[in-house]
């Protein structure tokens, strides 16, 4: 089993190469009916916008994985999947700053799991014909 992190934009590519998308976001989209572990969503006082990056980091790390063994969150990741490739899913788009990172590095750190953001295949260019003068005699 590998373990990426991913945002909801990309459900038809992981779907598409095998990964089961697990929701780790506070609100999943309304749409989204896929699994959840909401043990690593980030508490609802997280989320009102009021913290800086750095007391975000601080209040994530205190109040949410410290509270939490690493091997058990892999572990339950492996019974919630089957033991299949999946990614720990949220909003936030693959640079811009996100929990789902945070998560990423404390299982790097703390497992045997190399845990990375998913990225999409990017799609091949599709040459254009040249364009053609057409006459009307």
């Amino acid at each position: 089993m590998k373990i990426y992190t991913s945002y909801f934009a990309y459900l038809k590519h992981l779907h598409e190469n095998n990964i089961v998308p697990v929701n780790i976001a506070l609100w999943p989209p309304k749409w989204y009916k896929g699994l959840s572990y909401k043990a690593l969503a980030p508490l609802y006082f997280m989320m009102r916008g009021n913290l800086t990056r750095e007391q975000y980091i601080e209040n994530y790390n205190q109040c949410v994985l410290s509270k939490l063994n690493p091997n058990q969150v892999a572990e339950r990741l492996r019974q919630l999947t089957s033991d299949k490739d999946c990614a720990l899913m949220c909003f936030e788009k693959p640079g811009d700053f996100c929990h789902r990172h945070l998560v990423a590095e404390w299982l790097s750190k703390n497992t045997t799991f190399n845990v990375v953001e998913y990225t999409a295949p990017s799609t091949p260019e599709i040459s254009k014909p040249e364009p053609q003068q057409l006459t009307l005699f």
